[in-house]
């Protein structure tokens, strides 16, 4: 039989599978597309400029303009203000649960402002590790220390001190060495992820000295980079605590379970070296061990990747309140997340210790100590089949047997359990007679001619299945029956996961870039329709005779101005008379001419006296409203002059509105590369799209060939145990003995 390999222990995976040698790193693949929510939006419509504007994709706002330029005339100090401000938008963002409207905005931050700090460089990079960018953030973090000492130069400038510590020793931020050894960190942890160890040797190598609050986390990256060797970190630690914290038989205390995982896998590199008297001092510790609940700060947390679900998660419990930390997680979630912690490293350590025991062949020390092994833990089926092969070899045959056929009927789809059929048969054998053996090697045969049927089944039913209902572990763990044990059976493997979670964010995109090509379509309606109204009013307008109707006002402004100069100065208020008033005067001016030429010739006093009286009256009504009609003509003039201002104002608007059609052909280039861009972006995720279905068909494919070659070898021993029956059967028996 063959022992189970054991693997490092990752601080990000509590639960290791150990039941293969290693676990293949995820070739990560995804395309960082950063098209800012909601890119366009309506101006109201005048008659001087066009009515539809894109704030991103086709134009800025005026104040959006206006803040652009001013930020080139900010002092330093103000332009450092201007990017913690931008900096703390995101971050709004991001504990909204939006994370992709946060990357969004660092981008805008930078791309508009250039607002890019160290800060906002690293948490861009953690913002893409949340979403699966793990390339872009692997890029994104090459590139922080450039970033960090263009910062440092900036706030040299602008006189900004580094941060320090206050009066209660307290950070008042992040300092720009702890900002690089978390990059330096996290860079390593995505190299290794995507199996470039050395290059994360490299990076580690640049650490020179740390605080103790980081010495696991480096402990554990500088374990997977070089492992399976065992090679002593050159980094120095800054706490007396962790000065021999390197070596394999320090005392080290669990502080959290990231410092247990550094011992478990000083204890893997020990039993491998097979000083198995030290791996077991270590594992013992382990075994009892109390770990404490590990603190997670803000960059941690964010360089966590979460699935969909997991965002979707956030944004509600922030409406609830229900955030307690930085974390996902509630308070109780996290209480109940540690004692996950706990046990499973607990059931690791003890596990190994079996383990440990049986290479040793110690079969009765490591029965006891899987006697008390917990039933609901993620080793129990390694867990068992230990158990079962310790009590074969120490002759406990009953409970052998008993935990063998647990294992055949409760993991039908795994080796362990694949093997407990032939290990049973081969106990049958040497307890029992032959006829009992050959049946139980016939159960054996027909399980796995039937699991080969059933594999067979879902390898044809997944290339005619649609993959859509893949994307969410959901649906997959909703499917019953013997296809969707394979399909979960499968997920096991890291880079199929990774890849239907690629499936499904691709899905995602596809959804948001259609609402683009949705908000895209209207912009195009929308200048369309702005082109035809700006036609509109061009013919309108063209029809207007604005230099004659110019030229009249002007002359009505004229004659207003010299009725009143002349009324002024000569204090006449026949000048405002009204029509009948005119006639009156007139009618007076001919009385008097009639009475020049009738003198002499006939007596005319009375007439005089009398057209007099009338002069007078009228005269008198005259003036009395002098003062009224001339304020009124004032007024009059005022408006005219007004209102020649306002055609000539209207003239130039007019003027602006012809001209401006070659703005609006600028608009419609603008909306014609953002489609293009949209189109393109179409393109790519289809072709990534297919490219990761046709890989998932592959990798179910050799998971498939596997299995089959797999069930094939035990059928072909199965088999050939049945043939050694049959020829022991056959021969004949002498003296109560067979030949």
């Amino acid at each position: 039989m063959g022992f189970i390999t054991v693997m490092p222990v990752n601080m990000n995976q509590a639960f290791p599978d150990f039941s293969r040698y290693a676990v293949a790193t995820p070739q990560l693949k995804a395309i960082l597309l950063l098209i800012v929510s909601g890119c366009f939006s309506t101006a109201a419509i005048s008659a001087d400029m066009p009515a539809y504007v894109s704030t991103d994709e086709l134009n800025k706002q005026p104040t959006e303009v206006a803040h652009s330029t001013a930020a080139t005339n900010l002092t330093l100090a103000q332009q450092a203000n201007l990017r913690n401000k931008l900096y703390r938008q995101a971050l709004y963002f991001y504990f909204e649960g939006d994370y992709n409207a946060a990357l969004s905005q660092v981008s805008l931050n930078r791309q508009r402002f250039d607002a890019d700090t160290a800060k906002s460089h690293l948490f861009e990079a953690g913002l893409q590790v949340s979403i699966g960018l793990h390339h872009q953030a692997t890029e994104t973090l090459a590139t922080f220390e450039q970033a960090l000492i263009q910062q440092q130069a900036n706030d040299k400038l602008a006189g900004i001190e580094p941060p320090t510590e206050d009066k209660q020793g307290n950070k008042t931020a992040t300092s720009a060495d702890e900002l690089k050894l978390i990059a330096l960190l996290q860079l390593s942890e995505q190299q290794i992820e995507q199996g470039k160890h050395s290059a994360a040797q490299q990076t580690l190598a640049n650490i020179t000295q740390l605080p103790a609050s980081y010495a696991e986390q480096y402990q554990i990256l500088h374990q997977l980079a070089y492992w399976p060797a065992s090679v002593t970190p050159s980094a120095k630690i800054l706490d007396e605590s962790y000065a021999g914290s390197n070596q394999a038989d320090t005392e080290l205390t669990a502080k959290s379970a990231l410092s247990a995982y550094v011992m478990l896998n000083q204890a893997l590199q020990l039993m491998q070296a097979k000083d198995y008297q030290r791996a077991e001092t270590l594992l013992v510790r382990i075994k009892n061990i109390n770990v404490a609940a590990t603190e997670t700060n803000f960059w941690q947390s964010l360089f966590t990747e979460k699935s969909p679900q997991q965002r979707a998660q956030v944004s509600s419990k922030n409406v609830n309140k229900e955030i307690t930390d930085i974390s996902i997680m509630t308070a109780d979630e996290l209480k109940a997340d540690k004692q996950i912690q706990q046990q499973a490293i607990n059931d690791y350590a003890q596990l190994l210790l079996a383990q440990l025991y049986v290479k040793q062949g110690l079969y009765q020390a490591a029965f006891d100590q899987l006697q008390d092994f917990p039933e609901h833990s993620p080793y129990t089926e390694s867990a068992l089949f230990l158990f079962a092969f310790s009590a074969q070899q120490i002759k406990r045959y009953d409970t052998s047997l008993a935990l063998l056929d647990l294992l055949k009927r409760d993991y039908q789809y795994s080796q362990l359990g694949w093997q407990s059929a032939l290990l049973i048969s081969a106990q049958i054998k040497q307890q029992n007679t032959l006829s009992e053996s050959l049946y139980s090697y016939q159960q054996a045969e027909q399980l796995y001619v039937e699991q080969l049927a059933d594999l067979a089944r879902f390898h044809t039913d997944i290339k005619q299945t649609e993959l859509t209902p893949l994307l969410f572990n959901s649906n997959v763990n909703a499917q019953t029956g013997a296809n969707g044990q394979w399909l979960q059976k499968a997920l096991e493997n890291p880079e199929l996961k990774h890849d239907i979670d690629t499936l499904s964010e691709l899905s995602l995109l596809t959804s948001s870039i259609d609402r683009q090509q949705q908000k895209n379509a209207w912009i195009k309606e929308s200048l369309t329709l702005n082109k035809q109204r700006q036609a509109r009013i061009i013919e309108q307008q063209s029809q207007t005779q604005y230099p004659e109707l110019i030229q009249q006002l002007t002359n009505q402004k004229q004659l207003l101005a010299q009725m009143i100069t002349e009324a002024e100065a000569q204090e006449n208020a026949d000048i405002f008379a009204n029509d009948a008033e005119q006639a009156w005067l007139k009618r007076v001016n001919e009385s008097e001419n009639v009475i020049k030429a009738i003198r002499g010739q006939r007596s005319t006093e009375e007439y005089q006296q009398r057209l007099n009286r009338v002069k007078a009256v009228l005269n008198w009504e005259l003036q009395q409203q002098f003062p009224q009609r001339l304020w009124q003509h004032k007024k009059l003039l005022k408006q005219v002059d007004q209102q020649l201002v306002l055609v000539s104002l209207q003239q130039q608007r007019f003027a602006q509105l012809a001209n401006s059609q070659q703005q609006t052909t600028a608009f419609e280039q603008r909306q014609a590369q953002a489609e293009t861009r949209l189109v393109t972006t179409i393109q790519n995720i289809a072709a990534l799209e297919s490219s990761t279905k046709a890989q998932i068909q592959q990798k179910i494919s050799a998971f498939v060939s596997e299995q089959q070659i797999q069930l094939e070898q035990l059928l072909l021993a199965s088999r050939h145990e049945m043939a050694a029956v049959l020829e022991q059967m056959s021969q004949p028996v002498i003296n109560g003995e067979k030949l």
